[in-house]
């Protein structure tokens, strides 16, 4: 199977086309063989030889998927809101505040701080309470595709990168299509909100999903397993270090200033 190309239909799609699922979404089979981390089904379930599957579909499908996983932490955010009266975001920084202060019962800080946070979810917020809560969490709910679009396209995009400079000839547009199937298994991370399931579930989509990236990347650069991881972890060790290295930063130069 060449990895470098995708199928192009000359001139352009019909107006009717862009009202059918299959123009903006790969069929569930694809995304079915993706979770069974089966990528060549996935990319190519018509054995042609070629990456069928799209850039412009590998967005719809994490757009559906990034919602359909905030169906639940929507529903959960709902009730939250409603209940206290206010935008989602501040009750929950107020039941937040307000569990730290119970696992530290008699620190005067800590009192201070719940009771403080208590008082602003109390203010009567200019919309009324039920709208607040409503519209923050419809905000919060359409805010997970466009969070796993973000990541996908910035992290994708440096990965690529490097890739590149590693030697592998990929075109971006197969890059980010086959990429995109690693949406699948955070469908799961969508169950945070339950207890003791949701974190596990967190934890064993992510390292699912690093997996399938990794397979993903493998298959349409054709680098070898230490490239790839390179390049995949290069970037996550980048953006870990820079907190360390401002702080390393800040104290030299409270030291040099004294």
């Amino acid at each position: 199977m060449s990895l470098h190309t995708y199928v192009n239909m000359p001139g352009r799609a019909p107006r009717e086309e862009w009202f059918q699922r299959r123009y903006w979404l790969p069929d569930f089979n694809q995304m079915w063989n993706a979770a069974r981390l089966n990528l060549v089904d996935a990319l190519d379930p018509f054995e042609r030889g070629a990456v069928t599957v799209s850039m412009r579909q590998g967005i719809g499908m994490i757009v559906v998927l990034g919602l359909i996983a905030g169906i639940i932490p929507l529903i959960a955010n709902l009730w939250l809101g409603i209940s206290m009266g206010t935008a989602v975001p501040v009750a929950a920084m107020a039941t937040a505040l307000a569990d730290l202060a119970a696992a530290y019962t008699g620190n005067p800080a800590a009192d201070q701080v719940a009771n403080s946070a208590g008082m602003m979810a109390g203010i009567e917020p200019r919309l009324p309470g039920f709208l607040a809560a409503l519209l923050s969490a419809l905000g919060m709910w359409i805010n997970w595709p466009l969070g796993w679009l973000a990541n996908w396209m910035i992290y994708g995009t440096v990965v690529a990168g490097l890739a590149r400079l590693l030697g592998a000839e990929s075109r971006l547009q197969t890059y980010f299509a086959a990429t995109s199937f690693a949406a699948v298994p955070l469908l799961l991370t969508g169950l945070n909100p339950i207890p003791f399931i949701g974190p596990l579930a967190v934890i064993g989509a992510s390292v699912w999903a690093a997996i399938l990236y990794y397979k993903a990347v493998r298959l349409v650069t054709g680098l070898d397993p230490m490239r790839t991881l390179l390049s995949m972890f290069v970037p996550v060790v980048a953006v870990a270090a820079i907190p360390t290295l401002l702080v390393l930063a800040g104290t030299l130069w409270v030291v040099i200033a004294r």
